[in-house]
């Protein structure tokens, strides 16, 4: 019998997965190492997870066939629990998804994932530890097209501590834990779900929204960027996770050339769910003219309150990604076998029919523009 550890259940990723995977009578039992003072608690706080994906008394149902193990993935070479020491596979999700923040986001992201590496080392039948990092980890100088093999890059120009951290993670897992069954899968920009829209999370939605709101951009409206949706991406990281055989040991979880979209085609798809003038006129910017985003900003959300500043240095820092014009090469994927993703356009409506308002779609991320508190303990939430 396959069993896996999972690590970040009670995230989007880890949510998803599990849902995609508890339906199906396949005999793998998943054991969720969780942050929680009960097995009870634990279970309950997936549940409430798996709840965003069906209904409350599903997700209940689902939650039951979990084994839940109360721990910390960051002290997972100190955890002598029995229960992990027979697990054959490994999904590690968990991750301190802070912006900024970098002792913190590196001792989680970074010594932590050494720590759950150290602990694998015990699981003598251990066939695969899936570790999911960022594609991100390419940095803000990185060709238009970004592939698997160049990175991580000790020239990478990083913007935020986060992807800082995922990169010294994979370098550090490469240099000193080869004998481990290690493969990364790198997703793009998480957003959604293609067929339940927002209701599984509104994280990052809020930010495409508010571009259309604002009807400014720091790039041409051909630039792309690359979006998945999180059930594709759950499904195919569980076909990963499994998948006896691979060609390679990295691989972006992506929409590649093909299912990555323009700004132009997005503001086609907005001005097709929410119709407008027919024009959708949007105005390029300088993303160092900060007073001009401050101004529209105040204009169209006003700034009352610290959540909308919160929200402004938030719109200001994910215009910077948005302005890098990236996709991430998926060939490696596809030859595999795995389908390629709906691009964010095809699933943009579904998004928008059940969305809240953008500022109360901001505090679903409210947490990774939070300055840290030294004696905090970090945030594991999965990664997005």
């Amino acid at each position: 019998m396959k069993r896996v550890l999972l690590t970040g259940a009670t995230g989007l990723i880890g949510g998803a997965v599990l849902h995609h995977a508890l339906d199906r009578d396949d005999a793998v039992s998943w054991v969720c190492l969780v942050r929680c003072v009960s097995v009870d608690q634990g279970r309950q706080r997936v549940a409430a997870r798996l709840a965003r994906f069906t209904d409350p008394f599903t997700a209940q149902r689902l939650a039951r066939k979990i084994e839940i193990v109360p721990g910390d993935f960051t002290r997972a070479d100190l955890d002598m629990d029995p229960r992990l020491d027979d697990v054959t596979h490994i999904l590690h999700l968990a991750a301190d998804t802070s912006w900024w923040g970098d002792e913190r986001v590196n001792r989680t992201n970074h010594d932590g994932t050494l720590a759950l590496a150290r602990r694998a080392r015990a699981m003598a039948g251990l066939e695969r530890f899936l570790h999911v990092g960022t594609a991100m980890i390419c940095g803000a100088n990185a060709p238009h097209r970004v592939e698997e093999a160049a990175y991580p890059a000790a020239d990478a120009r990083h913007l935020v501590a986060y992807t800082v951290s995922k990169a010294a993670a994979e370098t550090s897992l490469a240099e000193h834990f080869s004998d481990l069954p290690v493969v990364v899968a790198r997703p793009s920009i998480v957003v959604g779900h293609s067929t339940l829209g927002a209701g599984p999370s509104s994280s990052i939605l809020w930010v495409v929204r508010a571009a259309d709101r604002l009807r400014m951009l720091p790039c041409a409206d051909e630039s792309r960027v690359d979006i998945v949706p999180s059930d594709w991406v759950a499904e195919t990281l569980h076909g990963l996770l499994f998948k006896p055989n691979l060609a390679h040991r990295v691989y972006h979880v992506s929409g590649g050339a093909a299912s990555s979209a323009s700004w132009r085609d997005l503001i086609g798809a907005f001005e097709a769910a929410e119709p407008s003038d027919g024009v959708r006129a949007f105005r390029r910017f300088d993303l160092s003219d900060r007073a001009t985003l401050r101004a529209r900003f105040a204009e169209v959300f006003g700034l009352d309150g610290s959540l909308k500043q919160a929200m402004l240095r938030a719109t200001r820092a994910y215009y910077a990604f948005c302005s890098l014009d990236l996709s991430f090469d998926n060939t490696r994927l596809l030859a595999e076998g795995f389908a390629p993703p709906p691009s964010l356009p095809a699933y943009l409506a579904t998004c928008l029919a059940n969305s809240d308002e953008i500022v109360e779609q901001f505090a679903d991320d409210l947490e990774m523009f939070t300055a840290p508190v030294p004696s905090a303990p970090a945030a594991l939430t999965a990664i997005a």
